[in-house]
């Protein structure tokens, strides 16, 4: 007999990790394609939100292997904030990866728009 229960929690962690390696390998592309525009703005731009977007994806990872900690019971071991912990270090993730991605944005926007006056 299959464990329904079981089942749903390894497809939907099995979604958080692939969103969190295609987040993290999009990071890594887009520090790599820097090199092609060279140390223009546009580069420059692309390498801040590169960062932003690998916090983003640790971010991901960290939350996936909570979710597969407590359901597996793992924090039975370990103090009880140990999950709270982990969820501050998640939103710090989040928030870093978010800020860093709307700040390199907006300066990559106001630099293009001081160079096209």
């Amino acid at each position: 007999m299959i464990d329904t229960a079981r089942l749903i929690n390894i497809l939907i962690e099995s979604g958080s990790f692939i969103a969190a390696f295609a987040a993290l390998s999009a990071g890594v592309v887009m520090a790599e394609l820097t090199r092609k525009f060279g140390t223009g703005i546009l580069a420059d731009g692309f390498r801040k939100n590169s960062i932003g977007v690998f916090c983003i994806g640790l971010g991901i990872v960290i939350d996936a292997a909570n979710s597969y900690l407590q359901i597996n019971n793992f924090y039975s071991f370990l103090p009880n904030y140990a999950p709270l912990i982990l969820l501050a270090i998640k939103e710090i993730f989040f928030v870093l990866g978010t800020y860093i991605i709307v700040i390199g944005s907006k300066k990559t926007g106001d630099s293009i728009e001081s160079l096209i006056k």
